[in-house]
């Protein structure tokens, strides 16, 4: 008969020890859902809990660095839809009795100079989109400018990290046109929309209000801040330390 296998750790002795499941038991067992349990109902269950590998053991990350353009968002884009339709945590009892359902996050790494506006909005609008199926966990490292700082700040609520020397950078949108009159005044009103639109979601997703976005742009020049500054104005939640590699037994 077909069976399912996972290895978990053991909590007296760290070693990983096998556990075969077969199917029929695996569907016979009750189905419940983490979400509906107490905080006290998880820490005393979850910690005993062996999980079912539903897909192949692969990270559930995404790293994107270099700069913001079709062939990379298309990258992005098609990975987040893989690991939203790929987030299911299955785990069961030590008794195989009950399984337990919960969601598996992704973690989205960003290094990047920034990019296209149209496909920042396409990721950005994506994310949004999955908050309530998948946590998206982002990781500023490096260089987070431009479109990388929407990004970074469009993760899951107090999952967004920074390392400690990334530095980040906001400026008003940059366009070059050539042509008739009327085309450049049409591709003025469409950069105006675009630079609009970029401070409406970056203050939505922020603590910073549309006054200060606008004052920053009126500067004409690159606005440079550091991690702990990207902490205070709500792009980023915490900094990227050792804790965040702890994996919990």
């Amino acid at each position: 008969m077909p069976k399912k296998k996972t290895t978990t750790k053991s909590r007296d002795k760290k070693e990983e020890v096998e556990v075969l499941i077969e199917d029929d038991a695996l569907s016979a067992m009750e189905v419940i859902s983490i979400e509906d349990l107490t905080e006290d109902e998880i820490r005393e269950v979850v910690p005993t809990l062996v999980e079912v590998p539903t897909e192949k053991r692969t990270p559930r990350a995404i790293n994107f660095c270099g700069d913001l353009n079709e062939e990379s968002a298309s990258a992005i884009i098609s990975a987040m839809i893989y690991h939203n339709h790929n987030n299911n945590l299955v785990l069961v009892n030590q008794e195989q009795t009950k399984q337990y359902m919960a969601v598996k996050p992704m973690q989205f790494y960003i290094s990047t100079f920034g990019g296209n506006a149209a496909d920042m909005f396409g990721i950005h609008d994506l994310m949004l989109s999955m908050r309530a199926s998948t946590p998206i966990e982002t990781v500023g490292l490096g260089k987070v400018m431009s479109a990388g700082v929407l990004l970074l700040a469009s993760g899951a609520e107090d999952s967004r990290f920074i390392g400690k020397n990334t530095r980040v950078m906001i400026h008003s949108l940059r366009a070059g046109h050539a042509g008739a009159m009327h085309e450049l005044e049409t591709e003025y009103e469409e950069t105006k929309w675009l630079q609009d639109q970029y401070i409406e979601a970056l203050s939505s997703v922020t603590n910073m209000n549309k006054r200060m976005i606008k004052k920053m742009m009126e500067r004409k020049t690159n606005v440079y801040i550091n991690a702990k500054q990207a902490i205070e104005y709500g792009i980023a939640d915490r900094i990227l330390d050792q804790s965040y590699w702890d994996v919990p037994e």
